[in-house]
């Protein structure tokens, strides 16, 4: 889609070379002979042979604009180098494509040259592809159709075992002798070295598993040569000296291609036509659409047929006598401009209803559109100390999906009702509209309470609070009143799920933040505040909600489920607990730590692709009746997205952990209270665990000072110690602490 749209924007023009689909299938180079008249969707080219033909558009595959050398020598130029590509590599690196499901050209391409390929090699991987049997080219995607089975021969094996020992050797020389981009280039094996040391930086299966491992192996073997004890940081600034990377690459976003080629996508400005399509979609405005958590589905007109008709990309909202909440709010961190939930409290004759919304993205990022296509492809937001990707693009996160004060905004809606008879309970799920009262932050509410924590809160039950005086001068009429009975409502919910055998996590986070001057900034966030807790435990609820809304109403849902609990382990710290994973089910199923029956996510569509899906299934419910996926589908995609999801917390804690280390190198000679301790195994290492930072770090021998190293306890039962940082190099693992 994207390719089309970069078509749209850069038609041929008479003298381009363009790639295109012929009418017999094959893909062919021609030139534009004459300029296409703007009605028209027919393009004039001719061959090398002087052989001209018309057309169509839609059939052209790439634009690679206008040749210098003319059109033989752009087509001697992209089958040479077609010639050179090794297919092979790619089908061994890849047995899932032997499937046979299409995968685009643009994707292999990228694969194989390690980066955004330009016109001129996707067009040589279309050639390549095309020239092999085993491949099949269908418009922009190719089909691998696999030959008849061939029994390996073991002397191949042993080429490639012997290709691998002599790129780990041309490595070594590489390092020893400081080669650049010149001598990589000229070297005869020095291309396929580049590629093997990206796809290990990228953890990309263009070379075997093994391969990769044993060279990040030989890489550690080497860092009395290098200073380097960390392989990643190695690679990626070896590439960037042999000009494979870009001297302004990020390691973190480069080193996961997902990522780095959704953050290209990003930078892209979004077109005021494509902003206009999103601001001229108006919702359809009906009689009241609800389901409550415990029955079927309720239509205020009693005629469904009128609201299914409607087309399906119309939101149904609620025109009722219900009123709005008297007062909407979001609290979130202070740097928070993704503002993706909102509580709201509006009084009944009962009692109280409580209101927790999400943005309502169905008009903003439909199914099958660019924006969703490129949400799927990232599965979440990725939240990096100096710098955050979105998952979709910041007109929309910041702009008009976000919940920004001020503006009327549509919204999915889960109202949970309050009386002096009935703790909270889920009471409607609705589609409407409300205008969002105010934006504030933990911290500014947390400084108006008397209160020092939310245990202190909750100790009697009651959850009544109290405020500072003169606190309520910033805040909006009724804000204190609504605080005080979400809070409470929310000391209720807590209680629940405790009887329900839940587990209290109130460890501190550290939270990291990189200033435009490269100055590490950390600040300690308790987990046991007021507004933490309270919003925490409302997000709980809601998610427990839509599981039990799903359960009831029979619809496809993503479970997240914990069935298991994992035992005690002497050597962990904070809850003394080593957490079990929670899983992906298809089934409702308890959610042990939580103390919930059944659990899925939902609050967090502008950051998670599977809250998205999540919200597309509840929303299509309610206006037809029937669900947006099948479990088939929705299962296929949750598989995808979890995997992507877990790349991107894993390379948020790696990028929190560097920073960390760069606040130390900013700090020296500063003392940190720590606890110092052995692993075991074949090559035990020193674990140095500093409590103010929260942090791990693994240091060698050389590296500790003032304490002898057969004079470190055991892991399970550390010293406990204080560390001053010497010396701290966040790139190379390189530290030096000295402990007393």
């Amino acid at each position: 889609m994207s390719k089309k749209i970069d078509l749209m924007q850069n038609r041929p023009r008479r003298g381009s070379v363009v790639l295109f689909v012929a009418r017999n299938g094959k893909v062919r180079l021609g030139e534009v002979i004459a300029d296409p008249v703007a009605a028209q969707e027919e393009l004039q080219v001719q061959d090398t042979g002087s052989a001209r033909s018309r057309i169509k558009f839609r059939d052209v595959l790439l634009n690679l604009g206008a040749a210098a050398n003319g059109l033989a020598a752009k087509q001697l130029q992209i089958e040479q180098a077609a010639a050179e590509i090794d297919l092979a590599l790619l089908l061994e690196a890849h047995p899932e494509w032997h499937k046979g499901a299409g995968i685009a050209v643009s994707a292999i391409a990228e694969e194989y040259f390690g980066k955004n390929p330009k016109s001129d090699e996707e067009a040589a991987m279309f050639l390549a592809l095309q020239r092999d049997n085993r491949f099949a080219l269908s418009g922009e995607k190719a089909l691998y159709r696999p030959p008849a089975p061939v029994r390996r021969q073991r002397h191949s094996e042993q080429e490639r075992q012997q290709l691998f020992e002599t790129l780990r050797a041309t490595m070594t020389e590489a390092l020893q002798k400081n080669w650049g981009a010149a001598e990589i280039d000229t070297h005869p094996f020095g291309k396929k070295l580049a590629r093997l040391a990206r796809a290990t930086l990228e953890q990309r299966r263009f070379y075997p598993e093994t391969w990769r491992k044993e060279f990040v192996l030989h890489l550690h073997s080497l860092n009395t040569l290098t200073g380097y004890r960390d392989a990643r940081h190695l690679l990626f600034d070896w590439l960037k000296k042999i000009g494979r990377v870009s001297p302004q690459a990020d390691v973190f976003i480069f080193s996961e291609p997902v990522l780095r080629r959704h953050n290209r996508r990003l930078q892209m400005p979004v077109s005021s036509e494509q902003l206009s399509v999103i601001s001229e979609r108006e919702p359809v405005i009906s009689e009241q659409l609800s389901v409550s958590g415990n029955q079927k589905l309720k239509i205020g007109n009693e005629n469904p047929v009128a609201i299914i008709e409607q087309p399906a990309t119309s939101i149904q909202y609620p025109a009722s006598s219900i009123q709005n909440p008297e007062l909407v709010v979001t609290i979130d961190n202070p740097e928070t401009t993704d503002r993706d939930d909102a509580l709201s409290l509006r009084r009944t004759e009962i009692g109280v209803e409580i209101g927790v919304h999400t943005p309502l993205l169905e008009v903003l990022a439909p199914k099958g559109t660019l924006f969703d296509e490129w949400a799927y492809d990232v599965g979440a937001s990725a939240y990096l100390p100096h710098r955050k990707v979105p998952m979709l693009p910041a007109d929309i996160s910041e702009g008009l999906g976000s919940l920004n004060a001020g503006g009327e905004k549509p919204v999915l809606s889960f109202y949970f009702s309050i009386s002096a008879d009935h703790p909270p309970r889920l009471s409607r799920v609705v589609c409407e509209r409300i205008t969002i009262g105010l934006n504030t932050n933990y911290e500014s509410v947390e400084a108006s309470l008397m209160e020092a924590s939310w245990d202190q809160l909750a100790k009697d039950g009651s959850g009544v609070m109290t405020f500072k005086e003169g606190a309520n001068a910033p805040w909006p009429p009724g804000f204190d009143a609504a605080l005080r009975v979400w809070a409470h409502a929310a000391v209720q919910l807590e209680n629940r799920r405790l009887e329900n055998g839940a587990k209290i996590f109130n460890r501190d986070e550290i939270d990291v933040r990189v200033g435009a001057d490269g100055i590490v900034h950390l600040r300690r966030i308790s987990r046991d505040s007021i507004p933490h807790k309270m919003v925490a435990e409302w997000m709980i609820a809601v998610n427990q909600a839509a599981a039990q809304f799903c359960h009831e109403n029979n619809l496809p849902c993503i479970y997240r489920v914990q069935e298991s609990i994992a035992p005690e382990r002497e050597d962990e710290d904070g809850a003394g607990r080593s957490h079990v994973r929670a899983q992906l089910k298809p089934e409702r199923a308890p959610h042990r730590d939580l103390g919930v029956d059944g659990y899925t996510q939902i609050t967090s569509p502008l950051r998670r692709y599977s809250d998205l899906v999540m919200q597309r299934q509840i929303v299509s419910f309610l206006q037809t009746g029937k669900p947006h996926y099948s479990q088939t589908d929705l299962w296929a995609r949750a598989l995808s997205i979890e995997e992507m999801t877990r790349r991107i917390q894993r390379l948020e804690s790696r990028a929190e952990l560097y920073w960390k280390c760069v606040y130390l190198s900013q700090h020296l000679g500063e003392t940190y209270t720590a606890r110092l301790g052995r692993s075991q195994g074949y090559n035990p290492r020193i674990i140095l665990q500093i409590a103010d930072l929260d942090l791990r770090l693994y240091v060698p021998p050389s590296g500790i000072e003032g304490i002898e190293e057969r004079k470190i306890p055991p892991h399970y039962s550390p010293k406990e110690v204080q560390a001053v940082c010497l010396a701290m190099d966040a790139d190379k693992a390189a530290m030096r602490f000295q402990i007393t």
